[in-house]
């Protein structure tokens, strides 16, 4: 590390982690003084019947409840909107966002939102800043290992009802008052669910790493992910179920997202939110497509971080310079990706070359925090020839 870093904030929700953690929902929504519960989540697992590792802890404790199940992917602004109101008309006075990274954002913005005088004509968009609105209590469970969304005071959503684009908003109150994590949850998703979310906590984690600052409690925090992700990653995507490896993911992936407190995200993260839209696919699979080609261009400002990153991954770098080591750590992403299946060309997964202008403009209009932030400074012939190389 060549310098100290600046003065950062860290906000970490009191948090309960571990398996088995979710039966304790019933204790937790008591001790938050929730007596009439929204449970906001997504069909899939209404219809797999994972919610009742929820509904049941709350019978339990003869807490009553709701079921709001209309989440969509990429939580757009339709679903905050609907879950605000049903919370708003059934007189909720705490939300549990149950879910994957899309149900969680969806369930912060609408604990906003439903506290307006009439959410049917709120301007969604005004919500995106901080203008100290406290919302419904929060409660966030977690059923995926990847997105970290329920540690963040962030929420990224799809601005559906206007230009279609991906908006963020980053403010204290959207943080939980509490999260839970069970690895245990994570069992029962599907492989490709498994997979997109690992690659998006890989993503925070080698992002944050190889762009950071020198501050040395997120490099702990991304040193330690990396090193998890590495070693668990393929083994969630296989067939057998791997208890272990699930708990290590659960663990990479917070660790991941909280290190995300000391360093913004750059540009695989600016890509991804502009290409997500384009190819209409998940925020991981648009994120992990992009990684490799991404480092290699940041490649100049990083080798010092990436040569470490190949080490990280168990790489063998004994005898190597450390631009051949941070080659391999490229090489070494770039493997992992495929193991799993991660396709590895825009082509694969939708993008037509005749979207790069508009990924573009959105990469240095309504994400420019990932040129700002990035290692590397670029220009739109840049992003362009990334882009061509992706592709």
């Amino acid at each position: 590390m060549s310098q100290l870093p600046s003065v950062f904030k860290l906000i970490v929700p009191p948090s309960l982690i571990g398996n088995g953690a979710v039966e304790n929902v019933g204790t937790v929504v008591k001790q938050l003084g929730g007596k009439k519960v929204l449970i906001v989540t997504d069909r899939g697992l209404v219809q797999v019947g994972l919610i009742q590792k929820v509904t049941q802890p709350l019978a339990k404790e003869a807490i009553e409840f709701g079921v709001f199940d209309s989440c969509r992917p990429n939580a757009p602004y339709s679903d905050v909107r609907k879950c605000a109101q049903v919370a708003k008309d059934g007189g909720y006075d705490l939300l549990i966002g149950f879910g994957g990274g899309s149900v969680m954002d969806v369930a912060k913005m609408a604990s906003l939102v439903a506290t307006a005088k009439d959410v049917a004509h709120e301007d969604i968009n005004d919500y995106l800043e901080d203008k100290g609105r406290r919302g419904l209590p929060k409660l966030l469970i977690a059923t995926t290992a990847g997105t970290g969304s329920e540690w963040t005071q962030t929420s990224v959503l799809t601005d559906d009802e206007g230009d279609g684009e991906k908006k963020v908003a980053l403010y204290p109150t959207l943080a939980a008052q509490t999260a839970i994590v069970d690895p245990l949850l994570t069992h029962s998703m599907p492989r490709k669910v498994t997979v997109d979310t690992g690659v998006d906590a890989l993503c925070h984690a080698v992002e944050t790493y190889t762009g950071g600052s020198g501050n040395v409690i997120g490099e702990m925090l991304q040193k330690t992910a990396i090193e998890l992700i590495a070693n668990n990653l393929r083994a969630v995507c296989g067939k057998v179920p791997n208890i272990e490896a699930r708990y290590y993911m659960s663990v990479a992936a917070m660790m991941a997202t909280i290190s995300m407190s000391f360093i913004s995200a750059n540009l695989i993260h600016g890509l991804g939110h502009s290409l997500q839209m384009m190819a209409n696919c998940t925020h991981g699979l648009s994120c992990g497509v992009v990684l490799p080609y991404v480092l290699e261009f940041n490649m100049l400002a990083t080798v010092p971080k990436l040569a470490r990153l190949a080490e990280l991954m168990g790489e063998n770098t004994a005898g190597l310079s450390q631009l051949d080591a941070a080659k391999k750590a490229v090489e070494a992403v770039r493997k992992l990706l495929s193991d799993i299946g991660v396709p590895q060309r825009l082509r694969d997964i939708g993008v037509k070359k005749e979207y790069f202008p508009h990924i573009i403009d959105n990469v240095f209009s309504i994400n420019i925090w990932a040129v700002t932030g990035n290692p590397r400074d670029c220009t739109r012939e840049d992003v362009l020839a990334i882009l061509e190389a992706a592709w």
